[in-house]
């Protein structure tokens, strides 16, 4: 039986281009960028040039990139670093969307013990951010906002340039997660665009490398280091870099880019690109009794397809569509061995029986109709066999 891989929103496999651009810096290209010594020069220019093509792509400045080891330690430094540098100490609120990726939504405790306030946005059915109640919360007490770009489990488009001005308005800082949307042609290299102070990615979503991440500081922003005892990265991230990785990430945009810039409509809009596939997928899933998240697939990005069979629980559903050669998530944290209901639905209002029942399924761009068919009949028999083994009516 073929495997069937629609989980790109965790990860996504390296494109070949992306490998053979790496594979020089596993072996002889082995310097430490920080030494003076040619092996060093020459590693430390294979940086420059990453970070030069991740700055274009962003349209900022060479020196507002800062590598990190992934997304998660990106965004940790944007709201740790922003707080730890903050001297304004009548600033002690920090807001973050009560349905951001953990890695934001952990820093709490930290920021807490910091003496800062934290509060979580609220959110409307569909995991988008209630500008309303942004602004309700707004004042000048305010240190910084971090709203996502799109939600990593329902895929849910957020409102960003929105919330920028907003927490602008009131002299706050807006952080972005923007893990999600960096490969999106239409959408990822317009992000800055929508007035970021600092805004955090990962390689390992574009089709590059594990392991290597990228914060955009905006000049003039400040923000203090967590590790120290070196140099480099700006001062800002101490530690030897993964020349490999970061090589590969900027490899892995290159080609976005390339692919923008040559106006390749078919890649955006073509029948390879994710939506199509998605739709097909989708199309025959809700016609079995499965239950969009998100009604208007407009609102969300062109991969996502979240969905729950009512009375079926993910984690079995999960374990099933595995066995029948499907890989796919539920989006929720993994505790004790078992499931825990997804706290993007409990913000939404659902229950936590209904919170447990959400999977999540995620098209990329090597992602064909026949492909996503075929995972379409998968998907509709397992629920097919789980909740005729309830006793409970035929999905389709």
């Amino acid at each position: 039986m073929t495997r069937i891989y629609l989980d790109h929103a965790a990860t996504t496999p390296i494109l070949p281009e992306v490998k053979a651009a790496m594979e020089p810096w596993l072996g002889a290209g082995f310097g430490n960028p920080s030494s003076l010594h040619e092996e060093g020069r020459r590693a430390r220019a294979a940086i420059d040039e990453a970070r030069e093509t991740v700055s274009a792509y962003l349209g900022c400045l060479f020196a507002e990139v800062i590598f990190t080891s992934s997304g998660t330690e990106a965004a940790n430094l944007a709201i740790v670093g922003a707080a730890l540098a903050n001297t304004d100490r009548s600033r002690n609120r920090v807001l973050l969307g009560a349905t951001e990726h953990h890695c934001v939504l952990h820093t709490q405790p930290v920021l807490e013990r910091m003496g800062y306030r934290v509060e979580l946005i609220p959110v409307d059915r569909i995991a988008r951010v209630r500008l309303d109640g942004l602004e309700a919360m707004m004042g000048s007490d305010v240190l910084l906002v971090s709203v996502m770009s799109a939600n990593n489990e329902l895929g849910t488009i957020q409102p960003v340039a929105e919330v920028a001005d907003l927490a602008h308005r009131h002299g706050a800082l807006f952080h972005c997660d923007a893990v999600q949307t960096l490969a999106i042609l239409d959408f990822g290299f317009r992000i800055l665009d929508f007035g970021c102070d600092l805004a955090s990615f990962s390689a390992h979503k574009i089709y590059g490398p594990k392991g290597v991440g990228a914060l955009y500081v905006k000049a003039g922003t400040k923000v203090k280091p967590l590790t120290v005892g070196g140099g480099q990265e700006r001062e800002l991230r101490a530690g030897t870099e993964n020349v490999a990785g970061i090589v590969g990430f900027g490899a892995a945009l290159g080609l976005r880019e390339a692919l923008r810039a040559s106006g390749a409509d078919s890649e955006i809009r073509g029948p390879t690109e994710p939506h199509f596939s998605r739709d097909a997928f989708l199309d025959r899933l809700v016609e079995a009794g499965f239950k969009p998240s998100v009604p208007n697939r407009a609102d969300t990005l062109p991969g996502h397809a979240h969905v729950r069979l009512p009375g079926v629980d993910a984690e079995t559903m999960l374990i099933r569509l595995d066995r029948m050669g499907v890989s796919a998530s539920s989006g929720a944290a993994c505790s004790s061995g078992s499931l825990e209901p997804s706290h993007v639905l409990l913000a939404c209002g659902y229950s936590p029986r209904e919170a447990s029942e959400g999977l999540r399924f995620t098209f990329g761009r090597t992602s064909a109709i026949e492909e996503a068919e075929e995972a379409s009949a998968r998907v509709v028999e397992a629920g097919m066999r789980l909740t005729s083994s309830q006793g409970s009516a035929h999905p389709g």
